[in-house]
């Protein structure tokens, strides 16, 4: 993963671990709210764009340093939670 100051210019971050797909990106609320960031994690072999949204699984949580952190080890469980192709 890169820094948080990377996330901070809106541009997703993507890639993969053993048959994994993940995208990670800054999401803005619209509403004034909080930003937070969006995980997104799906099979191999597409792109996210290529992907059925139904065959994505979304995580929201607040952009802050904290959570920032906690993303590799979500993205951990998840991996180990399931055979991937």
């Amino acid at each position: 993963m890169l820094s948080i100051n990377y996330y901070k210019k809106g541009k997703p971050f993507t890639g993969s671990d053993r048959g994994m797909r993940f995208r990670i990106v800054k999401e803005a609320d619209s509403e004034g709210g909080e930003d937070c960031f969006l995980i997104s994690v799906w099979e191999e072999p597409y792109c996210f764009e290529a992907t059925p949204r139904e065959e994505i699984i979304d995580k929201r949580v607040p952009f802050t340093e904290e959570e920032f952190e906690r993303i590799a080890v979500y993205l951990n469980e998840i991996r180990e939670s399931r055979a991937w192709p």
